[in-house]
């Protein structure tokens, strides 16, 4: 079989095949996998082969590896799952059609976690939201403060969803676009204004209303992105 028209080397065919074992449970969760030698005389493979494969089924989360014992079947997690994909993040980010793009992609998936908040929070992510609101407006004064508070607050309203996928999105997007915070805040963004974007957003959540909560995150986020955009735009080529 071929790659690209390339010939599969010998421990991406053993990768594959262990992969496939994994997920037809033939060995659950937590099982120990066959040693090295039983993987070696089972795929007719070198030592070396079988341990680029355990390396790279390790580094997708799907098993564990402990010095001297036999490799464990493992559950992937979502945050694993969003890991792998930040080195390609990072790379699209270093682009200003990328960054583009993330800013496009943040705000569908917030305006979404938005709306989801307003039809389904609970009485103790509210309560979370509240104080994560709350938290936010007693950093007014403080940047370093603000920043933190500002990431809690939205954060708040993707934990809200009790989705691992979407906390685990969440916490990616938050990391991938950390620039555009400490840009924006060369806009002469003020702290009181964002808050009262935060507070908007938080008023249509509590009074369960989707389409207002959808309409005031989407109005933040477009905010967010113009002043980062301002802020990235030389003083002599802006509009006046």
């Amino acid at each position: 079989m071929t790659v690209t028209g390339q010939r599969r080397k010998r421990w991406e065919a053993v990768a594959e095949h262990i992969e496939l074992m994994l997920l037809s449970r033939e060995f659950p969760d937590g099982e120990r996998l066959p040693s090295e030698r039983e993987l070696m005389e089972r795929f007719g493979v070198g030592r070396s082969s079988v341990r680029e494969a355990l390396f790279v089924l390790e580094k997708r989360g799907l098993i564990t590896v402990t010095a001297g014992t036999a490799a464990r079947a493992a559950l992937p997690s979502p945050r694993i799952l969003v890991g792998e994909l930040s080195a390609i993040a990072r790379h699209i980010l270093a682009r200003p059609e990328g960054m583009r793009h993330f800013q496009h992609a943040r705000a569908l998936f917030e305006v979404g976690l938005a709306r989801e908040a307003a039809l389904r929070i609970g009485p103790e992510d509210l309560a979370d939201l509240t104080a994560a609101l709350a938290a936010n407006e007693a950093a007014i004064g403080d940047s370093e403060r603000f920043r933190r508070t500002d990431l809690e607050f939205h954060f708040a309203i993707a934990k809200s969803s009790r989705n691992p996928i979407f906390t685990a999105l969440h916490n990616a997007m938050s990391e991938w676009l950390s620039e555009q915070r400490r840009v924006s805040s060369r806009a002469g963004v003020q702290a009181a204004q964002v808050f009262s974007e935060h507070k908007r957003i938080y008023d249509a959540i509590l009074a369960r209303d989707a389409t207002a909560a959808a309409t005031a995150m989407e109005d933040h986020l477009a905010t967010v992105a113009r002043n980062f955009w301002l802020a990235m735009t030389p003083p002599f080529a802006r509009e006046t």
